[in-house]
């Protein structure tokens, strides 16, 4: 490999010779091609008359012509000029293929937008389509091939989707048990992988939402919402006149209607990251109804006290509701 590369950089080697190094250097992986050229840069002797004295003298007279200065010394100059090539030439090409691998790598690296306890984000995607994410969630994309043939995303957690209208360019979500196909539309997903159902509440448009165990599909219309189940992969469509409600997050609101106390305590300490007890056991099954606030956990911790006639303490990361005694 050295003679060869030796013999090119000469420009000695013979048809057959020609084709053998291509093929080598088409074996090679990026590494190895890097190894390569880096130890040719840095033992291979600099000759400085390889450099084709004519056109560093057009170089010379073209740099004399913008500067105004009169030739001194060409010979001189050539030889300054001639050496100068003769080392750069190697730096431009290593420093070429450290950009190309370099560009390579993120263009095929995945693009990842998550959030933690208590965090939510707002996000836009390559093609302007709009995702605001609740707390624990996740994005993953990748940047090289999304919109080319179609638009997919991985997801899980919950989010509010305001995809941008593309025919040509479907956009698919990939999640736990399912997949969402939607053209251009708004809806609220909620699909944890660590939840027994998947929800998704659509608001406009249109989604196709398809079952990966039992490979049946629901299309939705607005105002419906379709659960999955997650161990026997059914979905349930129903009617859902209050679809704003799912997505009330966004606006800093938890609106619950007809859900157990002990739902309401979950979602409370997912949003809060706070970790909630409490001492009475047969409340967990008590029925709650009412908005709360996701960004005040005293005015919380007031309403269930007055619902529940509750009293709170709160120490660090803990809450304890005790009955009033």
């Amino acid at each position: 490999m050295d003679k060869l590369t030796h013999k090119y950089r000469m420009d000695n080697l013979t048809p057959d010779e020609l084709k053998d190094l291509r093929g080598k250097i088409n074996d090679m992986s990026d590494d190895e091609l890097e190894a390569v050229i880096y130890d040719d840069w840095m033992n291979e002797d600099i000759q400085a008359d390889s450099v084709d004295a004519i056109k560093m003298s057009r170089i010379k007279n073209s740099i004399d012509s913008r500067i105004n200065r009169a030739k001194s010394k060409p010979s001189y100059i050539f030889r300054i000029i001639q050496i100068a090539a003769a080392i750069l030439l190697p730096i431009f090409i290593v420093s070429t293929f450290y950009l190309y691998r370099e560009n390579n790598q993120m263009l095929s690296d995945e693009m990842t937008v998550a959030t933690g306890k208590g965090e939510r984000a707002s996000i836009v995607l390559p093609d302007g389509t709009e995702v605001t994410l609740n707390y624990e969630s996740k994005i993953v994309y990748t940047p090289k091939v999304y919109n080319k043939q179609e638009r997919k995303i991985r997801f899980d957690g919950e989010g509010y989707f305001k995809v941008s209208k593309d025919r040509k360019h479907p956009f698919v979500i990939d999640a736990k048990g399912l997949q969402v196909n939607v053209l251009g539309t708004v809806f609220n997903l909620s699909a944890r992988s660590n939840d027994l159902t998947a929800e998704l509440i659509l608001e406009e448009g249109s989604v196709r939402l398809l079952s990966v165990m039992t490979g049946k599909n629901v299309l939705l219309k607005p105002n419906q919402k379709a659960t999955l189940d997650y161990h026997t992969g059914t979905i349930i469509v129903e009617n859902s006149p209050v679809a704003g409600d799912a997505a009330a997050w966004r606006k800093g609101d938890l609106v619950f209607r007809n859900e157990k106390l002990e739902i309401v305590l979950k979602t409370l300490e997912d949003n809060y990251d706070y970790q909630i007890k409490i001492d009475c056991e047969k409340c967990l099954e008590d029925i709650f109804t009412g908005t709360l606030p996701i960004s005040d956990i005293n005015e919380v911790l007031e309403v269930l006290e007055k619902s529940y006639h509750l009293k709170a303490t709160v120490k660090g990361k803990e809450i304890l509701l005790q009955k009033e005694r």
